[in-house]
């Protein structure tokens, strides 16, 4: 078996307007207020990796903990 030298890769950045920096954390991607977020720079979710966030039907809210501050 033949295995390519390089490994092809699927669209799976953020969608324009869907990165965002935040002051203390670095980069995110994705809606920080759903809670299957990853909160982090690389990936979106576990559920729907690809997004787009807007009108995702897996979205939950999630509850912000004492001190967190969710936008």
């Amino acid at each position: 078996m033949i295995m390519p030298t390089e490994q092809v890769r699927q669209n799976t950045g953020p969608h324009p307007g869907d990165r965002y920096y935040l002051e203390g954390v670095g980069y995110l991607i994705g809606d920080v207020s759903c809670r299957f977020n990853a909160r982090c720079g690389y990936l979106r979710c576990a559920v729907n990796p690809t997004g787009p966030c807007e009108g995702c039907r897996y979205y939950e809210s999630r509850e912000a903990t004492c001190g967190e501050n969710v936008t």
